[in-house]
């Protein structure tokens, strides 16, 4: 497929420091959620409520990393010259997502302690990131984003009537279910997230990734404001899916409309909902378009670069927070204190420690990569 190409790129890899930054914004709320679980929830009583109360902002975490994630595909496909490396190169992280990826991070999760075959009956969100890692590349050359987008609503409409209609009674039939479409009552996994929505999401962020990449880079801060409008808009309408919950919660108490109270809760994460994906996953593209516009105008500069190095390599800081929080703070046991927002801020800091670490190091190594060969000195044999 051929495609116009926009100049004056940022890298030679196509990317955006406020698309990393956003990345790493989201990355932040994964941090925080999962700081909460280790944290609060065994604490129970008024802390399990605190943390209840932080979960209206960390659901932004997973439509958000989603979302930008399909971006960044569609960003890198309209900005590369030759996407066939960055294809293999994303397609390998996939594939480690998916097998060594798994087996460092299922053993942290210390929700089933005594539950039988915890690995092959947990399905973490790595899992279904890893297939649209090695889906996406794939369909991002062969389809327009348009056709992509279309594509990704459908496969997560697919998976609402495949979720609300199909019931086998087969336990391998309902594994498969289970991992691919989703079930709100799982009997199979212990956790999940069912791979066909959440790759429609990513198919559908993919398309505004093409849109980035080839609106052209004259106008960054119109390209954000745009940006900001359609993202207000898609939270808009979930938003308004939501009043129509707490409508019928209201006045009805949802009794007889569990199908519509699922589909328009903002709270509908196991599998993900309409109204909780248009919300929170609009809510993401509209701050990306602030931080595209806070770019371009030059504010909020080193918080871009702090939060970029973490949207950067936000593979390798989802596999480290699960042992920071999941193994490490989990299983300390601290009492509660008021002063845990200081607690949190410096588990988050030690792991951007380690991050911009290794942010180093790969600047170091690409540096070294494009030192021109050593030329012989003229008289030396």
């Amino acid at each position: 497929m051929q495609r116009e190409q926009v100049p004056g790129a940022r890298s030679a890899s196509g990317r955006l420091e406020a698309v990393d930054a956003m990345r790493g914004t989201v990355m932040l709320l994964v941090f925080l959620s999962h700081f909460a679980d280790a944290y609060l929830y065994p604490l129970g009583g008024e802390a399990a409520h605190l943390r209840e109360r932080l979960n209206l902002l960390t659901r932004l975490a997973t439509p958000g990393f989603m979302v930008i994630s399909g971006l960044m595909l569609g960003l890198l496909y309209a900005r590369s010259r030759d996407f066939g490396p960055l294809r293999t190169r994303l397609q390998r992280r996939g594939l480690f997502l998916l097998t060594a990826g798994h087996l460092l991070i299922v053993p942290t999760y210390h929700f089933w302690p005594d539950e039988p075959w915890v690995l092959l009956r947990a399905l973490p969100v790595t899992d279904t990131l890893a297939v649209a890692l090695l889906v996406g590349p794939w369909m991002v050359t062969r389809l327009n984003g348009r056709a992509r987008a279309v594509l990704g609503l459908g496969l997560f409409a697919l998976s609402w009537a495949v979720s609300l209609c199909w019931w086998p009674e087969w336990v391998v039939a309902r594994a498969f279910k289970e991992v691919f479409f989703g079930q709100r009552d799982l009997s199979v996994l212990l956790s999940g997230f069912p791979v066909v929505p959440w790759l429609g999401v990513y198919l559908v962020g993919s398309m505004f990734g093409e849109w980035l990449g080839t609106w052209g880079r004259a106008d960054v801060k119109g390209v954000g404001r745009r940006f900001e409008l359609v993202g207000l808009g898609i939270a808009m309408g979930g938003a308004g899916l939501v009043v129509l919950h707490i409508a019928v919660h209201h006045l009805w108490h949802g009794a007889g409309f569990d199908t519509l109270m699922a589909l328009t809760s903002q709270a509908q994460k196991y599998p993900p909902g309409p109204a909780y994906v248009a919300l929170y996953g609009g809510t993401a593209l509209a701050l990306l378009g602030l931080l595209m516009r806070a770019e371009q105008a030059g504010y909020l500069s080193r918080y871009l670069r702090a939060a970029s190095v973490v949207g950067r390599h936000s593979l390798l800081a989802f596999v480290v927070q699960f042992y920071v929080y999941y193994a490490g703070l989990y299983l300390l046991r601290l009492h509660y204190t008021p002063l845990w927002p200081l607690l949190f801020v410096f588990t988050a800091g030690l792991q951007w420690c380690a991050l911009y670490a290794w942010d180093l190091r790969g600047r170091a190594r690409e540096a070294s990569a494009r030192l021109p060969a050593t030329v012989p000195v003229s008289g030396v044999r």
